[in-house]
């Protein structure tokens, strides 16, 4: 298995944890964070001595069309995790073991969702906003913010994003530069859609009331349980 330095100026997290060989970190206390099978990436911390990392390695599937789809998400994912390092509100990547294989900045915070204590989503929200803002300065769009799973927020205030395979790169391309403006709304209205839900009040008075219809809950489960059906054909799973 390849192990491929990232040489970037952004290598390393806070705590000055650096890239280690895959052996070595399979040497450390381990805590599975998600693995949802075949097909799908595996995220596992590892507690290294100078502090927390994260490994997302993605796992085959017996489908073939989705290995190709997944595969082909993973390695952009990647190539978007190098080129953004360093960027605030995305974590920092530390180095790649395989082509579907990386280590990245732990970051201690948590999906914004309705249980948390409302100042913390107050807080969590403008972070996610001040995150987008630098995402979108380096004309990157995420696109995948519907999934609420893939904004963090933190005690502190600072929002983080993640899972960055399903984003493009539109600073280079007549046709990604024209595209950029309408793609740059897609992920506005995600956190859009998380303060109607979860904080409504932070919305303006003028057309709070249509937001939170425009976004409510009913619709947000019939989108997953559409994911969740597509996800079962394309594995081979009927159940």
């Amino acid at each position: 298995m390849s192990r491929t330095v990232d040489e970037s100026p952004g290598q390393g997290s806070p705590s000055g944890a650096e890239f280690p060989p895959r052996a070595e970190l399979e040497r450390h206390q381990a805590q599975v964070l998600k693995d949802d099978g075949p097909g799908a990436p595996k995220v596992v911390r590892y507690d290294l001595p100078d502090g927390p990392v994260v490994l997302k390695e993605w796992a085959p599937s017996k489908s073939r069309i989705f290995n190709w789809w997944s595969r082909s998400v993973m390695k952009r994912e990647i190539k978007n995790h190098r080129k953004l390092s360093g960027t605030l509100g995305i974590p920092r990547f530390l180095g790649q073991y395989s082509e579907v294989a990386y280590l990245m900045q732990w970051v201690d915070a948590q999906p914004i969702r309705r249980r948390l204590p409302m100042d913390f989503k107050e807080r969590g929200l403008d972070g996610l906003d001040r995150a987008l803002a630098a995402l979108h300065e380096r004309r990157f769009v995420h696109l995948d913010l519907h999934q609420k799973l893939n904004a963090l927020v933190a005690e502190d205030g600072s929002g983080w994003l993640i899972d960055l395979g399903q984003g493009i790169d539109c600073s280079s391309g007549p046709f990604r530069r024209l595209l950029f403006p309408w793609l740059a709304r897609i992920d506005r209205r995600a956190i859009e859609k998380f303060r109607a839900k979860y904080a409504p009040h932070t919305l303006p008075e003028e057309n709070r009331e249509e937001l939170v219809q425009r976004y409510s809950e009913s619709r947000g489960k019939a989108w997953k349980e559409w994911h969740r059906k597509l996800r079962r054909r394309l594995l081979g799973d009927r159940r």
